[in-house]
């Protein structure tokens, strides 16, 4: 072919190719076949990424951790990039890169080497595997730093959720509340909404906006290789962690509360157990605690969901009421402590009101002091209902006390318009009006603390993530009722409760407490009246009495029969939450307290002797009692303190009989000293108070060595000194 002729073709050729060309980028460009308009854009516009907030944390007034949460993340491992790793660097199997990755992951994590090397294994080549969602933040930087420094491929992650975690457990359960996160509920939608944890119950509700904190987002824009450029013109705003809450609690106390209602569950075979510890000057709550008697089959999670008993549960006060009316009394200058009043059955408009234990005549003040209702009811006509009424509202009656619960009932007090013709009577013993513990504890706070109706709070601080304090709560006075002189007078009326009255279970030789027993039978569901065998009881006090720091309330609802008076079970069960907090060795809780003053006896055996036999045991010993009677021929089938326990000779003892007998168990006579080593130091005080040894502290956390062996026969009041880290 002539070179003309190739020429022409090869300019032909090329003509033709570069209009193919420039039809085929016209078309691309303009006509866009294959969609790029979609991928230009993503390109062009920056896309958002959310950055999730941490949730604040709850701790005690010591700055013990009660809340905190945990960021968990997915690890997924593509297989497809350990091969095509493999193929380029021969001298790397797809089988030891694989144990390779076992290794690291299993080595920095929770999780099981060998699972993870079968779940690698199984694997197809070219596809990816989720390893685990439940990898926290600390173990995901440890594994990305092997994967990093071993040049290692494969590694996906991303995160999965936040959870909220509870270092002391099932501690202050209810009290804190629990979280749900989107997902839980069922309201996370993967392509339009993101991540959220929401308080439910407790703190966690009440506080949720608080404690939540703000999304941060952050504008993005990737090349072709999926990696971000760093573009001047992006913007993004960073993440507000949530604030932390700093409570009133006190983490030792609490724990002190509960174990003993849990104790006092077992003890009375109680439906369920309430208490609440307040500072009467300041309204701050030390403890609060509300217990079931099948807690012990729930998981902590299930506790932190139920309602907390103290602010919710409703509860007729019984004879705890009385102090209320007897101060109005005193206040009205009605009666002297001195003057006498009929207490037989009374009979008034076609009703019998009478006491548990008959009385003939009182003196004003023994009628607080031994809880008679046919005394008070005489007592509160000369008052009138008026002035009950507006007392009772005063005091923060039949609504709520402001205490930052969430879910924290009112109470029910009815109008003074629709009280009936038995209501100032019933009212005055604690019937027809039903509270709460917590609206109980601080209607005493007034009686302690002169008269200042407080409002209660649990939270003392909120911080920011720094530390820097953005809203302190401080005491705050509602109102002022009564006066000193009137209170003072009452003071006296309570602690003769304590000192020779239905309280003396309560009593120490050495610490003054006032207080009012309650023994309240249940309304019956059907409104048909008052049961005879479901009972609420209750004791409300105040410690040191001339200086009142503490009111405690402690409550147990449908105690076994025999248990069913609040001298039997509620007061005991006060005296030994004082006397664990007094031997709390680093809490200087009462200074004046002089435990040398303790004269100590050890309880005898009374089972299954009749009363005649009993009475003449305690004589012996000077020992106080309180006989309490359900067959008059039968004999004793229970006792508090069980045989063989050392207590306070000033202790008035509850002595039960009836027809039925029950035996003791050497296990109720074992004094030796307990094994310490591995209990943590509140722990080691409970075991400590129960044996009546004293304990002296050095260090905090985990007990490792203790001055009495383990085994050994101790004595009242020796002294173990005990060593912790």
């Amino acid at each position: 072919m002539p070179m003309k002729r190739r020429l022409k073709l090869f300019l032909f050729l090329n003509f033709l190719f570069i209009a193919l060309w420039v039809a085929y980028l016209f078309s691309v460009q303009l006509l866009d076949p294959y969609n790029f308009h979609s991928t230009i854009e993503i390109r062009r516009h920056p896309s958002k990424k959310l950055i999730l907030p941490d949730r604040g944390n709850i701790l005690d007034r010591n700055g013990q951790l009660l809340a905190s949460s945990v960021k968990f993340y997915q690890i997924d491992i593509d297989k497809g990039a350990i091969t095509l790793f493999s193929r380029r660097n021969p001298e790397s199997s797809t089988e030891a890169l694989c144990e390779k990755i076992a290794d690291i992951l299993a080595l920095n994590s929770d999780l099981d080497r060998k699972s993870v090397r079968q779940k690698l294994t199984a694997c197809e080549a070219n596809s990816s595997i989720i390893i685990s969602r439940d990898i926290t933040e600390t173990q995901l930087n440890r594994i990305r730093e092997e994967f990093q420094q071993q040049k290692l491929p494969g590694l996906v992650y991303c995160f999965s959720r936040i959870r909220r975690s509870y270092p002391q457990e099932r501690l202050a359960a209810s009290l804190l509340g629990i979280v749900k996160s989107n997902l839980e509920t069922g309201d996370y939608n993967p392509t339009e909404g993101f991540f959220e944890l929401h308080g439910y119950t407790g703190l966690e509700a009440g506080f949720d906006e608080q404690l939540a904190g703000k999304f941060g987002w952050q504008e993005s824009i990737y090349d072709a290789n999926n990696k971000r450029i760093p573009l001047l013109f992006l913007r993004e705003r960073q993440a507000q962690n949530g604030y932390s809450l700093v409570l009133t609690l006190d983490n030792r106390l609490q724990e002190i509360l509960e174990e003993r209602l849990r104790q006092g569950i077992l003890d009375f075979r109680a439906k369920r157990a309430i208490g609440v510890l307040m500072d009467p000057f300041s309204g701050e709550v030390l403890a609060m605690a509300g217990l079931n008697h099948d807690d012990d089959r729930k998981s902590a999670a299930m506790l932190r969901a139920l309602p907390n008993l103290a602010t919710s549960f409703l509860f007729e006060p019984g004879s705890t009421f009385k102090s209320f009316t007897a101060l109005l009394a005193i206040e009205k200058k009605l009666f002297k402590g001195t003057d006498i009043i009929d207490c037989r059955k009374y009979e008034i408009d076609g009703r019998t009101i009478k006491d548990a234990h008959e009385f003939r005549e009182l003196t004003f003040r023994d009628v607080i002091a031994h809880s008679s209702n046919v005394g008070i009811s005489k007592v509160v006509e000369q008052v009138g209902s008026t002035a009950l009424y507006e007392r009772l509202i005063d005091l923060g009656f039949g609504q709520k006390t402001g205490s930052q619960i969430s879910g924290e009932a009112s109470g029910i007090l009815r109008r003074l318009r629709d009280w009936q013709g038995y209501s100032l009577h019933s009212i005055s013993f604690g019937q027809e009006i039903a509270v709460t513990a917590l609206q109980l504890a601080n209607s005493y706070c007034t009686l302690a603390n002169g008269g200042k109706v407080m409002q209660p709070y649990l939270v003392k601080e909120i911080r920011d993530d720094n530390g820097r304090t953005i809203e302190r709560f401080t005491p705050r006075v509602v109102r002022t009722v009564s006066n000193r002189n009137s209170l003072d007078t009452l003071k006296v009326y309570l602690k003769s409760v304590v000192d020779y009255g239905t309280g003396i279970a309560t009593r120490f030789e050495y610490l003054d407490i006032a207080g009012k027993t309650g023994t309240a039978e249940k309304m019956i569901n059907t409104g048909e009246g008052y049961s005879k065998d479901k009972f609420t009881s209750i004791f409300t006090g105040f410690f040191p009495m001339q200086e009142p720091r503490y009111v405690l309330v402690v409550l147990f609802d449908e105690p076994e029969y025999e248990y069913h008076y609040a001298s039997a079970s509620a007061a005991p069960a006060f005296r030994q939450i004082v006397k664990q907090m007094t031997a709390l060795a680093d809490y200087d809780l009462i200074s004046e307290l002089k435990q040398e003053k303790i004269i100590s006896v050890i309880m005898p055996n009374l089972l299954g002797k009749t009363r005649e036999e009993a009475e003449k045991s305690l004589e012996k010993q000077n020992i106080l009692s309180h006989f309490i009677v359900n067959k008059a021929e039968g004999r004793v089938v229970s006792q508090f303190p069980k045989p063989g326990v050392e207590f306070d000779r000033t202790q008035k003892v509850i002595v039960i009989l009836d027809r039925e007998q029950q035996q003791v168990t050497e296990d109720e006579l074992d004094y030796t000293m307990p094994d310490l080593s591995g209990l943590t130091v509140r722990k080691a005080m409970y075991e400590a108070v129960k044996k009546n040894i004293k304990l002296e502290v050095q260090g905090n956390g985990i007990i490792f060595t203790q001055s009495i062996p383990p085994g050994t026969k101790t004595r009242y009041g020796d002294v173990c000194r005990i060593r912790a880290k």
